[in-house]
């Protein structure tokens, strides 16, 4: 019997565990999987620009993680990781469930990223993020009580995840559609370095720029955000931009208690090979936004890589060497909500383009991918 112990209950934990009940079938029972989680609540992150702007509710986007895994027969604990011990495979859990070392034969490491809000001073005063239930109430507070002024949407150095900044661009021009045109309310987005870079290089800013432009949404490139003040953010190279109302993404991080671990990158990123294995690391694996891969950080790449974290394990478990291949690659619709939404299928490895196309199909698309969450949430 292996002792499977799966760390972080995020899109990487959930689909890891998922996926490797469906696989091991009735080998299931020889083995017991684990998942720590300091959250007893999965939250769905895709939806969280619709939740700011009342489109949803957040029981809408939101189900028991415990019950979820009770009826997959994986033991939940939860707690917050507050060591691992590689050598004597062991994890040091901290929490109501249980307090202590938790000893494991096969580890996947499923954290997710740390917003790291420390890294651009006066964040945690003057900015507003969406990252969360409670962030996302509180920017879309914020909007509803909004009359007239400078709205700034952008991305932090490092922040690594776009989509949201687009699409709460595109759902702020038209919330305010009249006052902009009235030129009582401006929006402007803000990227560190180019749109290409923020998507992993994907050749995508021809389309989004002519939407922005439609929607009379400025855009200012090469702005890597230093400092937030009260009115204005300020750059690495002491350019400021001034706003009224400022949601922005804060830098990601690893997890902060791996740092001095030997399989980190210098942003605390767990680095891995192709199977997603951690480098060095005998039976563990890494999957999610706290693999270290370059460009976005996007759900879709979490649910993949766990489906090949979960098959590479259950071959190990039944004697084979790992064999599924993780390609790297971006699945992403930008919801504009109707006829200018944008789908992209980029390969970060070899920059590929697959598709780039424009049209409500993929708003339609995007609605149906929360209908089908809702579904599974409520079959569970």
């Amino acid at each position: 019997m292996a002792n499977i112990l799966i760390l972080g209950g995020g899109f990487g934990g959930l689909m890891t565990a998922e996926r490797l009940v469906s696989l091991l079938g009735e080998r299931n029972g020889k083995h017991r999987i684990t998942l720590v989680s300091p959250k007893e609540v999965f939250t769905f992150y895709p939806a969280l620009v619709r939740l700011a702007f009342g489109d949803c509710a957040a029981d809408e986007i939101t189900f028991d993680l415990r019950e979820k895994l009770n009826e997959l027969n994986v033991r939940f604990v939860r707690g917050e990781v507050i060591k691992i011990n590689a050598d004597l495979k062991r994890a040091r859990i901290a929490g109501d469930d249980f307090d202590g070392d938790v000893s494991y034969d096969y580890l996947v490491i499923a954290m997710g990223r740390r917003l790291a809000t420390e890294k651009v001073g006066g964040f945690f005063e003057h900015a507003h993020h969406l990252l969360g239930i409670k962030a996302a109430h509180k920017f879309g507070a914020a909007v509803n009580d909004f009359k007239r002024g400078k709205i700034v949407v952008g991305l932090s150095p490092q922040a690594f995840l776009p989509v949201p900044v687009c699409e709460t661009a595109f759902a702020l021009a038209k919330k305010f559609a009249e006052e902009i045109e009235k030129r009582e309310v401006s929006i402007r987005v803000v990227f560190p370095e180019t749109i290409e870079k923020a998507f992993g290089g994907a050749a995508i800013h021809k389309k989004l720029e002519k939407v922005f432009a439609k929607y009379k949404i400025e855009t200012t490139l090469d702005f890597a955000v230093r400092e937030v003040g009260q009115n204005q953010i300020i750059s690495v190279d002491d350019q400021s931009i001034e706003y009224d109302l400022l949601m922005l993404l804060p830098p990601f991080r690893g997890q902060s208690m791996l740092g001095e671990t030997s399989f980190t990158d210098e942003l605390d990123f767990i680095e891995t090979d192709n199977f997603m294995r951690v480098q060095n690391l005998d039976k563990t694996y890494a999957v999610g936004d706290i693999a270290a891969f370059p460009g976005p950080k996007l759900a879709f790449m979490a649910v993949r890589q766990a489906q090949v974290a979960a098959e590479n394990l259950a071959a190990e478990l039944g004697g084979a060497l790992p064999s599924k291949f993780y390609y790297h690659d971006i699945a992403a619709v930008i919801d504009e909500g109707g006829d200018d939404s944008i789908f992209l299928h980029y390969g970060v490895w070899d920059e590929t383009l697959y598709g780039l196309k424009t049209g409500k199909m993929w708003s339609r698309m995007k609605n149906q991918h929360d209908q089908l969450w809702e579904a599974v949430r409520d079959h569970y």
